[in-house]
């Protein structure tokens, strides 16, 4: 039997109840002791690199222009000018857009400076004269880089969350600005006298770019310090020749390599705010089999082989050989191989892109070869030759996806070339051979377009292509017709047409993809969120053409006999095609864009004329391209303002129209030359959306400036009598409107 210390048996759900009730009552109480248990809140994340920014920068550059031209034949002892070394201020403005992948960044910018990087070199000798007097003979080179302009990949990481350190490579220009004197000083017994020829000459170069850098976040995530080293590396420069007889005097020249290197700070602004950390429901995601995606920034290398046709012509009567001869073409053919990198947008089975690329090659070829046996053991023979040394392009790509691994694509864009011109001259006779080679360096501009094939190589990010790409680089040499009325005489030299074509094969490696992935394994690091978008959205790739009408001012003045030519103004319609990116900040959207043009800008100078000898100029524009930045503003959610700006290229013919009024009759000559320039575009545009669609209107203003482009020729002279020479360079701008349409890829 219980007694009474025993409790009765009570129900278990009143056990619970009071369990219960007694844990709450001594809550407070135990809370003092206890530690709170609370639920993990997510990571905060780091300030995001990813997004479109713009910038100024500044800083100081050294130039080694490494030539040695021979003067062998000015001077009674043998000398050579042997380079020139330059340095001076840079300052100018970038633009550009990072992705960023875990604490990989990747980007692609665009940047453009002004220079002061000068310097000049100089050989002199002295003889004496009869009398007593001596003469001084000085002859020098200056040169003075005008501009500089780059567009470059970039890779870098993150060691901490606001500092990214980076190497950086790509195409690279330089507007480079020639001038060669030679200065005669004679001091006879009596007063000095003195004679000064000089020659200058707008030189546009292109080459590669390579360097390293660090950026660091200055408290806002949105401004952002840099200090970079970039090496540039242009080539040669100058001509190579050389001339060697049995019995002479040796003449070699050598065109030696121009390198620049250049130390700069600067500051940027990134759009785009700071990824946050936004607290999310407790939910279990859905399963889903993620699709390969072909969307991300890669970097990539190449190689293949490539053909070529030059069919210019070239009369033996330049040369001295007879009428009827002629030197036909050149079809060169060899190796080329380099890198690519560039970016890929995805919507559905679409895929579109940007890309840049530079291949060194060595695609070269010999012409026919002139011969002439005079006898006695007396010939001469001359050949032409040609070599491709660099290629690189600026393209779109457009693509579809008919399996998920497989992309099929069209390309266009701009392309590049660096190409040597050479001329081999072999003269025998009982005394022994003189031979004579020349080589002159040229960059030459054009478009290019193919097709291609790339595939994902297991279910790694490497992505193999297969691609073919037809270059169009338009005439290379001038072209010439010479008519003589009595006794009759003719004779015509043809430009030909520069084309190559280039099948190779490649591997790329593809960051990304370029989206948000939302996991409990996700990275620190992440892509910025997008904005909430308008009701029309302007991000995304686009594609589309335009058409306008254009104006050009020309105001050089070059001299002729006793009098000047000059002064062209030129106009015409234009059209062509576009491309870019758009990225959008609430209401502020930033861009980069590619676009050419077909032109009929075209006018003539006032003829000139000294006596019975006539000369009329005439430019007829036939490119223009551009690689330019843009910003603007949307006022409402269908309409945009905008500003932009970036690197500028025309291909003109220049063209000149000669007679003379002999008793006997009148002799014609016409020449033309195909010049490519380079400067800087700026203007302003609006563009609407079509209805709901994703069809695009578009209005803009472009100002494109091509600074000075004339070869100028100056004389002064202190001599009796004698009268001074000073022509000008001129001035060449282009301003353009045109209106377009695009379509806008969803994003």
């Amino acid at each position: 039997m219980p007694t009474k210390l025993q409790s009765a048996p009570v129900p278990f759900r009143r056990s619970l109840l009071a369990g219960a009730s007694l844990l709450v009552l001594a809550g407070p109480v135990a809370a003092a002791d206890l530690p709170m248990v609370t639920k993990a809140l997510p990571p905060a994340v780091a300030a995001s690199w990813a997004g479109f920014y713009l910038g100024v920068h500044g800083g100081y550059g050294w130039k080694q222009d490494d030539f040695s031209q021979s003067d062998n034949f000015t001077f009674t002892a043998p000398q050579q000018l042997n380079g020139v070394k330059s340095q001076g201020a840079i300052y100018g403005g970038h633009a550009g857009y990072n992705w960023q992948f875990g604490r990989a960044v990747t980007g692609l910018e665009l940047d453009f400076s002004a220079t002061g990087i000068k310097g000049s070199n100089g050989i002199s000798e002295t003889t004496t004269l009869g009398g007593g007097g001596t003469r001084t003979v000085t002859l020098s080179l200056a040169e003075n880089v005008k501009y500089l302009g780059s567009a470059r990949a970039r890779l870098g990481g993150l060691p901490t969350d606001n500092v990214l350190l980076y190497g950086t490579a790509g195409l690279a220009w330089e507007r480079l600005d020639s001038t060669s004197s030679n200065l005669l000083t004679d001091n006879p017994p009596a007063a000095p006298v003195t004679q000064l020829l000089t020659t200058k000459t707008a030189i546009d170069k292109f080459g590669w770019v390579a360097g390293v850098g660090a950026e660091m976040m200055l408290g806002s995530p949105n401004w952002i310090g840099r200090v970079e080293y970039l090496h540039y590396d242009f080539g040669q420069i100058q001509a190579a020749s050389s001339f060697d007889r049995v019995g002479f005097r040796s003449d070699r020249s050598t065109a030696g390599s121009q390198t620049i290197d250049l130390v700069r700070a600067g500051v940027s602004y990134k759009f785009g705010e700071p990824v946050r950390t936004v607290r999310q429901a407790y939910a279990k995601a859905p399963g889903a089999a993620p699709l390969a995606s072909w969307a991300g920034f890669y970097i990539g290398a190449h190689g293949g082989y490539a053909w070529g046709d030059d069919p210019f012509t070239a009369p033996g009567g330049l040369f001295m050989f007879p009428d009827g001869t002629a030197i036909n073409g050149v079809k060169p053919k060899g190796w080329a191989a380099g890198g690519h990198m560039g970016h890929n947008w995805q919507y559905d089975r679409v895929v579109t892109g940007l890309e840049i690329d530079l291949s060194a090659a060595d695609i070269k070829g010999t012409s026919n070869t002139l011969f002439e046996d005079f006898g006695g053991g007396s010939t001469v023979s001359v050949s032409m030759n040609e070599r491709v040394k660099y290629l690189g392009t600026a393209r779109g790509r457009l693509g579809w996806v008919p399996v998920e691994s497989l992309l099929l694509y069209g390309t266009a864009g701009l392309g590049w070339e660096r190409l040597e011109t050479g001329t081999t001259f072999v003269q025998g006779s009982a005394l022994g051979t003189a031979t004579g080679v020349s080589i002159a360096p040229a960059d030459r501009f054009g478009w290019v377009a193919g097709v291609g094939g790339e595939m994902m190589l297991g279910n790694s990010n490497w992505i193999g292509r297969v691609e073919y790409l037809h270059y169009d680089f338009g005439r290379i040499f001038g072209e010439s017709t010479f008519s003589l009325s009595a006794p009759p005489v003719s004779s015509a030299a043809t430009a030909g047409h520069q084309t190559i074509d280039l099948i190779r094969a490649g591997l790329s490696y593809k960051f990304g993809p370029d989206v948000a992935v939302a996991s409990a394994a996700s990275a620190m690091y992440a892509k910025a969120p997008r904005v909430s978008p308008p009701s029309a959205s302007w991000a995304g790739f686009y594609l589309g053409a335009h058409a306008g009408y254009g104006w050009k001012e020309n105001d050089f003045s070059l001299s002729f006999f006793d009098t000047f030519v000059g002064g062209i103004k030129s106009k015409g319609w234009l059209a062509g095609g576009q491309a870019g990116y758009n990225w959008q900040y609430a209401s502020v959207v930033a861009g980069l864009e590619i676009d050419g043009s077909a032109t009929g800008i075209k006018g003539s100078s006032a003829t000139a004329a000294d006596g019975v000898f006539n000369t009329t100029l005439s430019d007829d524009v036939k490119y223009l391209g551009t690689v330019r930045g843009r910003l603007g503003w949307t006022p409402a959610a269908t309409w945009l303002l905008y500003g932009t700006g970036g690197l500028a290229w025309e291909r003109v013919h220049r063209s000149s129209f000669d007679t003379a009024a002999f008793v006997g009759g009148p002799e014609v000559t016409t020449s033309e030359a195909a010049r490519d320039h380079f400067g800087w575009a700026a203007g302003a545009g609006v563009e609407t959306f079509i209805g709901s669609s994703n069809w695009i209107a578009r209005l803009e203003y472009l100002h494109y400036d091509f600074g000075k482009v004339e070869a100028t020729f100056n004389s002064t002279s202190t001599v009796p009598g004698a009268t001074s020479t000073i022509e000008k360079g001129g001035h060449q701008t282009i301003d353009t409107v045109r209106a377009g349409v695009s379509y806008k890829f969803t994003p």
